[in-house]
């Protein structure tokens, strides 16, 4: 794609970010003086559950899916006559730990990708702890990560060991690995005949293989997961080109920043110095707490992450992250799957239609021109507002479908229902679900101030996602931590995050730049509860929690014995054993005693 011959329109110049996620694509496209977004196009990705715990994608459906949206894009900005050559450079953002493998000589992949919360991997995990001995940080120290069935590193191995032809891939050096950014920006430059095989730190530190002082792959850790590192791709910044787009509308134009999701939230809402953090809910839920160039290892559930590169040449920046596994996809399942009503108030999809959630028009953040194919709002539409009226009923709702991830990091944990009685209703089980995501943000604070006593107390989080859209949700995430919420009037700061990266390394854009003209306002929530009011709910939360975490100590494997339940005759000999042997030996401890005394030793 040729220049313009330095003529801008009155925009100025563009940068376009692609968004791969886990169940949409989607691509904007900024005016880089303002972060204006000129125009976007979204649409939904697939996901396939063939098996119970199973969460797939096609690799090449998202390819195509992701191509289609950026040309859409493109098309979107000729339609409002936009000239598409005003395109300086386009960044990658996506959901981190899906894992791809494909055949580097034909571009096919070996088999579909592993989605983040698949936990067909709990058998790999198993064995893994079981050679630690139940040791779930033993590579903590090195990748910053607990073993878990999310991690890239468990689902190579398990494609090696489950899936025909994978194997004797790797064997004959044809497998090439990589998250979706890999596969993405591989295919964008080209693919078998040219693509570039790369990935950055903040992608890279996922995976369970990077060092994570050194941003480097560990020899070490390959070996422990027996993972020949050819088949890895380069490890990059997250600002700097990596290659040009090798075909379509924009041909030519440089590949400029690639970042994980979250960590491009983090830099999106400018969570750039120590100290600060952010909480990005969606699908699942992460909260990331910046601790600039020291890496803290947690001793209370928290992984240690890179949070971001700016540039080769630039300092890597670390932080602490609290997973959470199931946040938006908890009240979606109650809604798509049981069926309950009603639904959060306010549109998750706002962004796209011009408004804010409160009605008023977005003139600063709002595309021009946006477009959505098969729009499906991610956790369910508009119905009647969703309202803390009436009785609560005590019920709670403890969403680990996949697992319970931090602070517990407890694979077969699995979710639960309490308090459920012939009057609860479906609003109240709906409210315990929204409960239950600020519940687990408190879990997650609660473990950064242990790991951080000396830094001072965090007052001030900052939030982004879909989800945050809902001002009940986010005034709930207040009032149950006590803190000051801050929300950016922008749904997509994870693609804001990008577009920095993107205009850092071209050069169109500084920080103090972006800070001055770039950062969206903010609606401030305060809490309206006291101290005692949110202590007594989250004691509730953890006696739940703690049956939660205790699920798989009863198995098909393992049932529990009921006495009289016809199932083993032989329990009521067994049972009756103690009692047995208490009788007898208290007599005899009688009888002693009295000889002793007759004998005068009393």
């Amino acid at each position: 794609m040729s220049g313009n011959g330095g003529h801008r329109s009155k925009f100025g110049s563009l940068i376009g970010v692609l968004y791969v996620g886990h169940t949409c694509c989607k691509c904007l496209i900024y005016a880089t003086r303002n972060a204006e977004v000129l125009t976007c196009h979204e649409s939904s990705l697939e996901c396939l559950s063939p098996q119970s715990g199973w969460v797939e994608v096609d690799p090449l459906a998202v390819w195509e899916t992701a191509r289609m949206c950026l040309e859409t894009a493109v098309q979107n900005l000729i339609i409002l006559d936009i000239n598409p050559h005003d395109i300086v450079a386009v960044g990658v953002c996506n959901q981190r730990e899906t894992t791809v493998l494909w055949d580097r000589t034909t571009g096919e992949p070996l088999c579909n990708a592993i989605g983040w919360c698949d936990t067909r991997t709990s058998s790999v995990v198993g064995s893994i702890l079981q050679r630690v001995r139940g040791k779930k940080n033993y590579l903590k120290s090195v990748c910053g990560l607990t073993v878990s069935n999310c991690f890239s590193a468990v689902k190579i191995r398990w494609m090696m060991e489950n899936v025909a032809g994978v194997q004797q891939a790797v064997d004959d050096g044809r497998a090439a690995f990589g998250t979706l950014d890999s596969w993405i920006i591989w295919m964008l430059t080209g693919g078998v005949e040219a693509g570039i095989h790369v990935t950055d730190v903040t992608n890279a530190a996922r995976t369970m293989l990077m060092n994570l002082e050194r941003c480097v792959w560990d020899e070490r850790l390959c070996r422990f997961f027996r993972i020949p590192s050819k088949i890895l791709p380069e490890i990059r910044s997250c600002s700097e080109v990596y290659g040009y787009i090798n075909d379509g509308p924009l041909s030519g134009i440089p590949i400029a920043s690639c970042l994980g999701d979250q960590q491009a939230a983090l830099l999106g809402q400018m969570c750039i110095n120590a100290g600060q953090a952010n909480c990005t809910i969606d699908e699942g839920m992460f909260v990331l707490f910046n601790t600039a160039q020291e890496i803290i290892d947690s001793d209370h559930g928290l992984l240690s992450t890179v949070a971001f590169q700016l540039g080769p040449r630039g300092a890597v920046y670390y932080a602490l992250e609290g997973a959470i596994a199931h946040a938006g996809s908890s009240i979606g399942w109650l809604r798509q799957t049981l069926a309950l009503e009603p639904a959060p108030s306010e549109p998750m999809n706002s962004s796209l239609t011009g408004l804010f959630p409160d009605g008023t028009p977005n003139t600063q953040l709002v595309a021009s021109f946006c477009s959505v194919s098969s729009p499906v709002p991610p956790y369910g539409g508009d119905s009647k507002p969703l309202t803390s009226s009436g009785p609560r009923g005590g019920v709670i709702f403890v969403p680990a479908f996949s697992g319970y991830y931090t602070p517990y990091w407890r694979y077969k944990a699995r979710g639960m229902m309490f308090g459920i009685t012939l009057q609860t209703t479906p609003q109240q089980i709906m409210y315990a679900a929204h409960e239950a995501i600020c519940h687990q943000v408190r879990e997650v604070l609660e473990s950064l101030a242990k790991d951080c006593p000396t830094w001072p107390r965090l007052t001030k989080l900052t939030v982004g996602g879909d989800l945050s859209e809902q001002r009940f949700l986010v005034q709930m995430l207040s009032d149950l931590n006590g803190l000051l919420v801050e929300r950016p009037q922008t749904s997509t700061p994870a693609c804001l995050g990008a577009m920095l990266a993107a205009g850092l390394a071209t050069e169109i854009l500084s920080i103090d730049q972006f800070r001055q003209n770039c950062v969206p306002p903010v609606d401030v929530f305060n809490t309206a509860y006291n101290s005692s009011q949110r202590d007594m709910k989250f004691r509730r939360w953890k006696m739940a929690v703690d049956r939660c975490l205790n699920f798989d100590s009863v198995s098909d494997s393992d049932p529990v014995k009921l006495i009289g339940d016809g199932r083993d005759p032989d329990s009521f000999v067994r049972c009756s054993i103690p009692g047995s042997v208490f009788i007898v030996s208290s007599f005899v401890l009688v009888v002693v005693a009295q000889l002793m005394k007759q004998n005068g030793f009393a």
